[in-house]
This record gives structure tokens, sequence and C-alpha cells, in this order.
């Protein structure tokens, strides 16, 4: 109920018993009264503060009070049950198929019958008889109803005539009935159907039947006519609610616990929806999570739900995404991998999996102890806890186990999720042919379980397959192992196969001559070596998947994804297979933009300590538990090591110069060495452990820290060294210390958790406080005009030069490792082995898990491209600091709407939610913001003389700008938030798109020239054609619509089924590219003829561009991903990296790069010089190329 301002308002309530058949036997179903109630009047109800709506769980019969808005179609069905006892129940995902005979027709019947009526409710699963059985134990025996079990065409009828009463009404409803094309036996279900369609060919009175299905799947009932006959006119389709059902359906439950709606909110809601496939479950969720978000907060103690919660909670289109999201964030790495397991194997593949586009996910229902790993079942639960997954049993225990009770099943919540959830909709992509081998193992498994019949084995590429990936788990971590049953079957499978190829050898030395059979042979080698080949590469590309979800940083994925394509590229007959070429081109493009490590440094054996670079940046020293220092050159070749030390090396460090070396042992001594590692001086520098040791900026002063609570200066006279001074002042450990790059004053840390600065001649100057544990490490920014300290207290601190504190970095974990880089970037390192990279004003850029355990030591480089980390796994890392063929551009506080090229390439402009525009480098720095003043920019453009850039916003107006930001003009005349802008070729006008429905034309000093009136509905798109004398425009109404500059409507391109976000020319002028939220891109003529469809990606499509030269498209959209194609609609390769919808998409105007702009607050610009396999393995090559120089037993020749 709106809480508006008007006194009464109409109130529905529910009146289940209001049915009237009259004398042609026709319900009317007539369950909702109108009723005028006043919003006080709803406000003073008893409040009830459990939610009134279902989330993502199933309307049950007990939910009849809550269940609004399908009268009507309530009335046709208990009409057709007047005139048949079999009605097949059709409705796409989330049409509420389930629910209006759950809380709407079985209430109904309840009420009419009474405890006359049997309830007999199940899914068909594996073996339909089986469930329908189950189902019958509530109500008898189980000896009486062992006879559903027989599993014949009589069965059902059989069933009828032993157990009904004759003044029972039997009603009997099969949920999810297209379970009978994608779980159960083939066998089982051919008798099931005979049974059902002979059930409903008998004359048995009050016995009815209504099955739930998706009307996707009605093209599986053409091979059982008799079904299609059993059904034919019976076979409702449950459509999208009406506006005025919809609002009883938003309202009524809230209402009828005491609660309204804010104004305008439900108008919001009804506007959200719209168009929007499956949006029950979604509606429902959001509407749950909106009751409990105001419920926690105690936000409805007005008795009154929010517009602004809800819009927080990202609406119906993204509460339940943004809610999954952060419970999955939330888990650790193996936490999230054990999630994208057990969603994976709850998940079966209709259609061809091998297919890009025919195929689809629907849920499977597994067995408990299916997930067998401790992990698994954590992560179950807490996974069901969220009702995301339900179960029939809260837990499995041993007595299940040992005994015949019901084994516990689980299952995704609902459908919606396959979709919903575009992580999970990656993982399915990713992964569908393992799932789809994977399902169909395990169902051949259980039939041979029973048959023991060889012809149920498994021979030629399926058998390779499940052979390789048993020898080789790791091929598909996401999966997981084989059960024992399953490898019995495949050892089987094995022996036959064997057997039969020493059969075929003898048959062929027969008839053959040795030529002849040397040729067969060969050929039959050759196609099952291809079959074997494939499903190995198959298996590696899908290997690189999982490892590049894992851990996007390591090169562990780009390895699996280079020897993939090598393998790929060597294999014999590999154009025979351009789906699984563009699969590894993907793959390998996703290892080879985002891989950030570049080397390894493998050698020691215990916990390396420290780490340093010499100043010109070719050596690399490291100090480890095990006793040595190890030098190496910058490619990673180990030079020398260090031995002799009986203490661990805990510090390491080069002096200015790169001619000497100092290091700190446990004993308490410090050592000093010339560049080729040999020994020039011991000191015995304390009574205790030495934990830091560092060269002063000229090179003459060493300075020690200890355990000793104190540091030391000594002078270093030749290869003599001196005692200068000791500090004194701290009370614990002194953990590192290090002098100021241009003052020479000296700073310590400590666990007194402070710093102090102090003078060369041991003067204190300053103590800084603030930290709340150990103080683990420090590091001067270049100029030495800040200080970062890393602490235990889980904060990085960074300190101005007079020991002000401007900023604190809070990290998870205890901090161990601080550095600056030479352009200012922070790096950390953490005790759970995680890096993260940071801008001085505390912007977190990036994070990644580096080692297994702590980073006691992180360095950049010299030139500041490399990070060097060391980790308690024995090795030390190179990572790069700036992505080769990836620049992410990170300092937007909301989304990014938008993001384009000036004309000459040499600037990026993106703009987004918020009120800025931001100016960047190509190379990603920040050049400068400018304040808009439009709320929101959705939209921007280039005058094609770089000079003017117009911004469209959602203060209804454009505004333009000069190159350097400064404001020129605001054209003012739209009533409505302005979506799009478009310069004209000659720069002398501007097009723009609104959400008052219309697109206007203006010259560039202010002046309207022309309005565009046509659309029905928001006008999204807008685009000048290159020759400037079409503007094409798009919007809610599903058209593109062409018009000539003076405003005259030239023609409308119809084909899309949902809003057209975008519409561009190609750069001859002779294509229009539209992209839809039907989740597809269109290609047009301008004579209004569809040239070709794109599809692919799995959500809405935002934005599309054309390259250039006019050969390529790029698209963006909701699915988090960019897709490349080629003109013809051939796949070039998928793009993933957005943690959320991408919202535009742009080329550069040398067709190099590719500009992306996310929800995720990102703006990314790709590399896509060079997308082809040879293009993409000569750089992924490239970047790994001293690891795979300096450890030759990894490469396995791939990158020769």
């Amino acid at each position: 109920m709106s809480n508006q301002s008007t006194n009464n308002q109409y109130e529905t309530k529910q009146n289940i018993s209001n049915i009237s058949i009259g004398d042609s036997n026709v319900v009317t179903f007539n369950q909702t009264q109108i009723l005028q109630v006043s919003v006080a009047e709803i406000k003073t109800r008893e409040f009830r503060a459990t939610s009134p709506y279902k989330g993502l769980k199933k309307f049950e019969p007990e939910d009849k009070d809550i269940f609004f808005g399908r009268d009507q179609f309530l009335t046709g069905i208990v009409n057709q049950l007047q005139q048949t006892n079999l009605i097949l129940l059709l409705g796409a995902s989330g049409s509420g198929k389930s629910s209006v005979v759950r809380a709407g027709l079985i209430p109904w019947l309840s009420q009419k019958w009474g405890t006359k009526l049997v309830k007999l409710t199940f899914t068909p699963d594996i073996d339909p008889f089986e469930s329908f059985y189950a189902s019958l134990l509530s109500k008898y025996k189980q000896s009486a109803a062992q006879i559903a079990k027989e599993a014949e065409t009589e069965t059902l009828t059989e069933v009828v005539n032993r157990l009904k009463q004759p003044d029972d009404y039997w009603f009997i409803l099969i949920d999810q009935f297209e379970e009978l094309f994608t779980t159960t036996q083939p066998e089982k279900r051919n008798k099931f159907i005979s049974s059902l369609v002979q059930l409903s060919k008998i004359n048995v009175s009050n016995v009815k039947i209504v099955a739930t299905m998706r009307a996707d799947f009605l093209d599986r009932f053409s091979p059982y006519p008799a079904l299609v006959k059993a059904t034919d006119n019976h076979r409702p389709i449950i459509a999208e609610m009406q506006q005025d059902e919809l609002r009883l359906a938003i309202e009524q439950p809230a209402a009828h616990h005491g609660v309204v709606f804010e104004t305008g909110l439900v108008e919001e809601i009804i506007k959200d929806v719209q168009g929007q496939a499956g949006y029950l479950p979604l509606l429902q969720y959001t509407l749950n999570l909106l009751w409990e978000t105001e419920v926690k907060t105690g936000s409805i103690n007005d008795r009154t739900l929010n517009l602004n919660t809800y819009r927080m909670l990202g609406g119906v289109r993204g509460a339940l995404q943004e809610h999954i999201d952060k419970i999955y964030g939330a888990f650790s790495q193996p936490e999230q991998l054990a999630t994208q397991k057990i969603f994976l194997k709850l998940v079966d593949i209709g259609g061809d999996s091998e297919s890009s586009s025919d195929w689809k996910p629907v849920r499977r229902r597994a067995n408990r102890f299916e997930f067998s790993e401790e992990l698994e079942q954590s992560v179950l639960r807490k996974l069901i806890d969220e009702n995301l997954l339900v179960s029939n049993a809260p837990q499995e225990t041993l007595h299940d186990r040992l005994t015949t009770a019901p084994v516990s099943t689980v299952e995704i919540a609902h459908e919606i999720l396959l979709t919903s959830w575009t992580t999970l909709n990656t993982w399915i992509e990713e992964n569908r042919q393992a799932i789809a081998l994977f399902n169909r193992l395990n169902d051949d498994v259980a039939h041979w379980q029973t048959l023991k019949n060889d012809d149920e084995l498994w021979s030629g590429s399926k058998l390779a397959k499940v052979v390789e990936l048993r020898q080789n788990p790791a091929l598909n971590p996401a999966l997981g192992k084989f059960s024992e049953k399953t490898a019995e079957f495949i050892d089987a499978s094995v022996k036959r196969r064997d057997r039969q190829r020493r059969r075929s050898i003898i048959v062929l030395s027969a008839f053959s001559t040795v030529v002849s059979l040397l040729t067969i042979f060969s050929i039959l080698s050759v196609i099952q070596y291809f079959r074997a080949e494939t499903g190995q590469i198959s298996a590696l590309n899908q290997t690189s998947g999982s490892r590049l979800t894992a851990n996007k940083a390591k090169f562990d994925a780009l390895l699996s994804s280079l020897e993939a394509a090598k393998r790929y590229q060597s294999l014999i007959l590999s154009n025979t297979n351009p789906q699984l070429q563009t699969e590894i081109q993907a793959q390998l493009g996703q290892a080879v933009y985002w891989t950030r490590e570049r080397n390894r440094l493998q050698g020691h054996q215990s916990i390396v300590q420290s780490v340093s670079f010499s100043p010109d940046g070719q050596m690399i020293a490291t100090a480890s538990y095990d006793n040595t220092i190890k030098l190496w050159q910058a490619d990673g070749k180990l030079i020398k090591t260090l031995e002799g030390h009986t203490q661990p090396v805990r510090s390491v460090s080069f002096s200015p110069k790169g001619d000497m070396l100092a290091s700190a042992k446990r004993d308490g001594t410090v050592e000093l060495w010339d560049r080729n590692g040999n020994l020039l001086n011991t000191i015995n520098a304390h009574k205790s452990l030495v934990l830091s040791v560092n060269f002063s900026p000229d090179g003459k002063t060493i300075a020690t820290g200890s355990k000793d609570q104190t540091a030391k200066l000594w002078r270093i006279d030749g290869t003599k060294i001196n005692l200068i001074t000791t500090l004194k002042g701290h009370s614990s450990w002194v953990m590192q210390v290090l002098f100021h790059p241009k003052t020479h004053q000296i700073v310590t840390t400590s666990g007194d958790n402070t710093i102090k600065l102090w003078t060369q001649d041991g003067k204190l100057l300053q103590t800084l406080t603030g930290h709340t544990d150990t103080v683990m490490s420090a590091a001067f920014s270049p100029d030495g005009k800040m200080l970062a300290t890393a602490s235990l207290d889980k904060t990085v601190k960074l300190w101005s030069s007079d020991g002000k504190l401007p900023k604190t970095f809070p990290h998870p974990e205890q901090v161990y490792s601080v550095s600056f880089s030479k352009d200012g970037q922070i790096a950390s390192g953490s005790v759970d082995g995680n890096v993260r990279l940071w801008t001085q004003d505390g912007k977190l850029l990036d994070t990644w898990a580096a080692h297994d355990g702590r980073i006691p030591s992180l360095t950049f480089s010299p030139d500041g491209q490399t990070l060097a980390t060391t980790g308690s796994d024995n090795i030390t890392k190179l990572w790069q600091v700036h992505r080769q063929w990836l620049t992410v551009l990170n300092g937007h506080q909301d989304a990014a709407t938008i993001v384009n090229f000036f004309p000459d390439g040499k600037q990026v402009v993106s703009a987004g939610i918020g009120d800025l525009l931001y100016f960047w480098s190509p190379k990603g720095n920040l050049l400068f913001t400018r304040k808009t003043n439009q709320g929101n920019v959705y939209a921007i453009s280039f005058s094609p003389d770089a000079q003017t850039i117009a911004s469209a916003g959602g203060d209804y107006t454009i505004r333009l700008w000069d190159a350097n930001g400064k404001a020129l003009r605001i054209l003012r005349g739209h009533k409505d938030s302005v979506n799009n802008v478009s310069f004209s070729p000659d720069g002398q006008t501007i097009a723009s798109a609104s959400d008052d429905q219309t697109a206007k034309l203006w010259r560039l000093d202010g002046k309207e020239l022309k309005t565009f009136k046509g659309h029905k509905g928001r006008v999204l798109g807008v685009s000048f054609s290159p020759d400037g004398k079409i503007i094409a425009t798009s919007g809610d109404d599903q058209t593109v619509k062409l018009w000539g500059v003076d405003g005259k409507e030239l023609r409308t391109l119809k084909g899309h089924t949902d809003r057209v976000w975008n519409v561009k020319f190609s750069p001859d002028g002779k294509t229009i590219a539209s992209a839809s939220a039907d989740g597809t891109i269109k290609l047009w003529s301008l004579e209004e003829k569809l040239i070709k469809t794109l599809k692919g990606h799995t959500a809405a499509v935002l934005d599309v561009s054309f390259s250039p030269d006019g050969k390529a498209i790029a698209s963006a959209s909701s699915d988090k991903t960019i897709k490349l194609w080629q003109l013809d609609g051939t796949l070039i390769t998928t793009l993933r990296g957005h943690q959320s919808e991408v919202n535009a998409v742009n080329f550069s105007p040398n067709g190099q790069f590719l500009a992306s702009a996310g929800k995720d607050r990102l703006v990314l610009l790709w590399n896509v010089s060079d997308l082809s396999l040879p293009g993409l393995l000569k750089q992924g090559c490239q970047q790994i190329h001293d690891y795979l120089k300096t450890h030759p037993e990894a490469s396995q020749n791939f990158c020769n």
C-alpha cells in the first residue's frame, strides 16, 4: 500500500471461499475483494516483524494469506480442472508456475474438499516412480505404497485403483516436469510418461494431475505423441502479471503485516521489473531483503518501507546480484573455491554443451554425501543458512548412511540464480563441457552399477577425457575428484577398450596385407589421438580458467593457457575445431591481460626474510633463515650463494653505489660483502640478533637495529667499520632502521609501537605514536616528504615530514612490510600472504595473493616497474607493477558509466555516477578532474577537432567543455535526464537523447534546432552517420529509428525484444549496430534489413562500438564481459575483468586499445592490437620469458 497523501486506499482482502459454479460448470474465482482502507488504519494493525515475502523460497499452501495477484489465472486453471484430469502448466523460469499451484490452487482445493483431499507433490528426479512412492508415504503405509516402485506402464493406474478411497479427491502435483528430460534415466522416463498417459485416459473420478514445466522444454515432447495428445488444449501458459496484479503482489503482503510503502516506491519497483524476464523470484528476493534490512536498521518502526533503502540495495535488478556477491566476497579464498565446486555440482547442462549458444543451464539435485570434503560441508551449511541452497534435511548423519533412511539431498534454491548471479553464470559457461561430462558419467555409472552391462561402459574421446582427468585432477579443480564407484567404472571401460583393440588387431591381420593394416591402424590412431588430445587441451584450458578465477596475478593460469595453445597449434586437424580455438584464445587473452607475476627465485630452503635490488636494478640479493644469502641476476639466474653462516640471515641491503652489500644475522653480527659475494668484514654489532641493516644515501654509514632495543650507526672506512653512536630510547626490539633520502636523518621502528626520528649524532628528534602494535617496517617516499609504516595492528600509516598523520590504510590482517615505488605508489605485505597496492591518498588499487604465509619483505625495483616479494614459502617472486597489456584506471568513487579517447588518442576521459569528469593519460595516471554540476554524467562526446567535449547529465542538461575541462556552455531544453550525446562529423551540431522520450539537435551556441519525437518511452542512444546526414536513435520501445537532420523520421528498425541501450554507425556508414537488453547485438543495413544477430552475452548488452577500420565490433554487457566480434558474427574473444556490469566500451583512434567503464568503479584499457592465437602466444611467452629461461623444466617447449 503506497503511503500517499490520500485519506483512503484500496486494499484487497482474501476470501478464499468466494467461488461459484454456475449451470455451465464454469468457475468464477472471485478471490479478492476490494475495500477502501486508509493508510493510517493499516499502520494501526498488529505489526509482525517476520517478513511476508518469500525470498527465493517456494510458496507453500500455508502461504495463501500472502499470495496475491493471480486470481484471474487461477480461475482459468480451476475451470480447466472441470474439463480434464491432466493439465500441463507452462511458463518461463521465474514466472511463478509452482507458486500459483501451491499457494493458490491447493488452498482452494483444501477449502472445498477438506479432509477428503489427498495432496501428492513430487519432482521427477532420477526415478519419478521412486519420487511418487516417497510422496505416497505421507498418507499411506510403506507396504501399501510399494506398488508405485514397480515402474511399469500400468503402475500409476494400479496405485490409484488400490489406494484411492471412493470419497477421496486426489490432487497430484508433478513440479519441475522438465526434470524428466534433464535428470531422469531414459528408460524410467519412457515408462513414466506411458504410465501418466494411461492414467489420464481412464475415467477415475476425482483424480486430478497438474504438471508444471518450463516452456522452453516443450520441444522435448516430440518423441511422445501420446503425451502431446493427452495435454492438447490443456497446456495453459502463465504470463507476466498485469500492473494491477503486480501492485497487489507487492503491497498486500506488507499491508497484511501492518506496513505500507513510501510514495513512489511501488511505481519504481513496477518500472524496474518491466521487460525483465523471470522477475518474480527477483522481486520476492528484493522485497524480502528490503523488509529484513528495514527491520534490522529500525527504519520500519514508522511502518513504512523506504525508497532510499530499496535503491541502496540495488533495486530488483541488482539486489540479488549484489547480496550474493557480498556473501561470496566475505569468504576466504579456499571457501570461494569450495563455493564454486558446490554450485557446479548442482548444475546440469541442457542442450548441446559443445555449442556456443545451443545450451542452457538447469538445476541438479545432488546427494548430500557428494560433498565429502570438510570445507565443502562447512560452506554448504553457510549457503543453506543464506537460503541460496535448500536441503531436504539439515545434515546427513552416519545413521542415515547405515540405514535405509531417505538420502539427504541439496539443490540451488531457485533456477533464477543460474542467470541472475553472473559469477555463477560465468562458472557454468567456462565449465559447461566438464559439467555435462561429469553428470553424464555419474548417470552412466549408476546404470552400470545396476546392470553390470558392458554396453554401458565408455569408449573413444569420452573415455580419453575422463582418464586424463583422473590422472591429473588439477586439470579441473572446479569439479573435484572422482568417487570410488566412478573409478571402478573407468577401469572397466579401459579394460574393455584394450580388449577391443586387441580384437581389432587380430581381425585386421587376418583380412589385410601388412601395408593396409598399417594404413588403417594409422588412420584409427590419428583419429583416436586427435580425440584424446583435444580432450586434454580442453581440460588444460579449463584448468587455466579455474586458476585465473582463484588468482589472477600468479602466472599458473598463463602456463596452463600457453600449453593448451601450443598443443592446439601442433594438433593435426586443428582447423576442424574452431570452437575450441575461440575458447583457447579467450582464456589465453585473459591470462595475458591479468597476470602480474614474472618470475620466481627458488632455491632457499627456509623463509626468505629480506630482499634488496642493486641501485642499477641488475642484481637482487635475498637473505634467508636457511643461513644463506643468494645473489641473482635481474632475470632470475642465480649468480652465487653466500654460505658459511651458522645463523639465519635477517636483513640484506645494497650500498647506494651498488659496490657493497651488508647483511644482518641472528647472532648479532653484521657482514660486509663486495658485489661479487666476497666477504670484506664482519663486526659484532649487537649482543642480540640484528633485525635490520641499511646504508646511508652517501654510502658512508651503516645503521643497524637489534632485539637489544638499540640502533647503532657505523662509519665505513674502506673495509673498516667503526661505531659512531648508539641510539637508545626504544623499550622493545628495533625492527627496522632506515635513512631519510635527503636529510640523512634516521628512522627506527619498534616493538614498543612507536617510530623515532634521530639525527646522525644520535639526538632524538621526534617520536611518532599512533600504532597499537609492533611497527614492523617503514619506507620513505622518493622525495622524502612522506613516511609509510607497517604494523601488526593491521594498518599502514602515512606520515608527513612534520610527523603529522594524514592517512591510515586499514588491512584485514597484520602488516609486515611496506615500500614506496619511484612514482609514489605504496605496496604492503601481510601475514595472510596478500600484497596490496595503494595510492598516497589511500585508494586501494589492487590486492592479490602472492605467497602462502606472511610476506616479511617487499621492495620496488629502482625503475618502479617490478615489485619483489619474499615469503614464508621460501620463494622470492617478481611482479609487474604495471601490467603490459592492461591498464587499470582507478579513481572513480562510484559506477563509471562512460569512457572515451580524445580524437588524437593522447588522453582518456571518463565519467559516471557522481559529479566529475576524469582526465587520464593512456598510462593510467589521473591528470585532473572537473566538477560538472550535472549530478551524474551518462555520456560524453568529442568534437572531431578535439577542442570541445559534450557531457550528458542527470540534471537534464548537456554541458560543453574545452579540452582542459573549462566550462563553455550549458544546453537546456530536455525535461528529464539526458542519456546520450553525439557530435556531428563536422563538429557544428550536437544530438542528444533523453528520458523525456525525445532526441534533440543543437547548435554549439546552445540553440535548439530540432526535436525528434516518435519513440514510446525513454530515448537511450543517439549517433550521427559518418556523412552527418542521418541520426540514429534507440530506446525503451525496443526499436532503432533513423532520422534526417531535418527531423523527418526515415524508418524504424524492429527486431529486438527488449529496450535498445545504444546504437552506432560503422565508419563507412553502411552498417548500424544496436545493443539491447535482450542480450544481443543486431547489425542492420540503412535500408532496414537485418544483416546479422550477434548472440553470446548472457545478460543485457549496454553498449556497442566499431573499431576505426570497421572490421571489429566490441560489446559491453551486464554479464560483466566485453566481447569482440567480426562483422560476420564470429566471436573473436571475450574480455573478463570487471566485477559488475560493463556500461560502456570504445576503441582508441588507432584501434590498438579498447576502453571499458564498469559499475565496479573501474575503467580498463585493453591492448587489442593482436588477439590472434600466435599474437597472444608471443605476448604470453614474453611476459614469463625470464621464468621459462631459468626454469627450463617448466616450459615443455611451448615457448620455443
